[in-house]
């Protein structure tokens, strides 16, 4: 596999940054989720590149991405990842979105699903916002995450926040990929991008929430984290359901469980993730 080359697409005065790998004539491209960067993926990239060629970015004020000042709500980053598709892929895609990455997955939301038509091929949602879930629901799951936003921007300006996602997000990955993750994920710059896109996230989600789920004529699987016990679920697991119904409005719908709750599946089994991509590329493929 070649080595991950760097890229830059501009965006008036600022450029969003993307790295390609691997080659073939089915173009994976993964989103992130809040606040996260491209070494969300860094497991799975390299992987995946051994059969098809990978697209990850950062988004605005992550890893090496110029911040936008102009708010990250769910339309700005939107079209920063359509900006970013247009720039990388010229070809069929199988788009990857992990958790709020999942609602910019273009074919999915209106009215960009009809702009790239000829492109997507497959997605793959890898425990996705849904926004089957009803806002209140949602946002009581999350609750506590603006103290955890808040508290990263602190921590970093501390020099403190390094150490710490070392030991937790980042805990599976080792060598120059932890390094990068820890020392870009770490800066007051991808803290403050973060803590900018929570703000923004209860509105999005609402009108994501009111647009109605939006689900693509293409392949699709939805991977969900294992985080309640298969005899709790009914009644208990709101989001797990909601992925579930994702699948069964699709034509061509799959759900599986992760073996493990955490919420990171890229992390935590990414063999499970790549073998998912992989399927999906050779149904492309024919």
């Amino acid at each position: 596999m070649s080595s991950p080359v760097s890229h830059f697409v501009s965006r008036g005065q600022r450029r969003l940054h993307y790295s390609t790998a691997g080659s073939g004539p089915v173009t994976v491209f993964f989103e992130a989720g809040l606040g996260k960067s491209r070494s969300t993926w860094a497991l799975v990239q390299p992987a995946v590149a051994e059969f098809a060629r990978t697209v990850v970015y950062d988004r605005a004020g992550h890893g090496i991405s110029d911040p936008d000042d102009e708010g990250r709500g769910i339309r700005r980053l939107l079209d920063d990842h359509l900006a970013v598709l247009d720039a990388a892929t010229d070809g069929p895609c199988v788009l990857v979105g992990h958790s709020y990455g999942g609602p910019l997955v273009p074919c999915r939301r209106p009215p960009t699903a009809d702009r790239r038509p000829d492109r997507v091929s497959g997605v793959v949602l890898v425990d996705e916002v849904s926004e089957i879930v009803p806002p209140r629901k949602m946002m009581a799951a999350m609750r506590g995450a603006s103290a955890l936003y808040g508290g990263q921007v602190v921590l970093s300006r501390l020099g403190l926040l390094g150490p710490l996602l070392e030991r937790s997000y980042y805990r599976t990955l080792s060598g120059d990929a932890l390094r990068t993750a820890v020392e870009e994920g770490a800066s007051v710059m991808a803290t403050r991008a973060a803590r900018q896109e929570w703000r923004n996230f209860r509105s999005s989600f609402i009108a994501l929430h009111e647009m109605g789920p939006h689900i693509p004529a293409v392949p699709l699987t939805t991977i969900s984290s294992n985080r309640i016990p298969v005899e709790q679920r009914p009644g208990r697991d709101v989001l797990g359901s909601a992925h579930r119904r994702t699948a069964e409005l699709s034509a061509h719908g799959r759900h599986v469980y992760a073996a493990r709750r955490n919420h990171y599946v890229q992390f935590e089994e990414p063999d499970l993730v790549v073998d998912e991509i992989r399927a999906l590329v050779r149904r492309v493929t024919g």
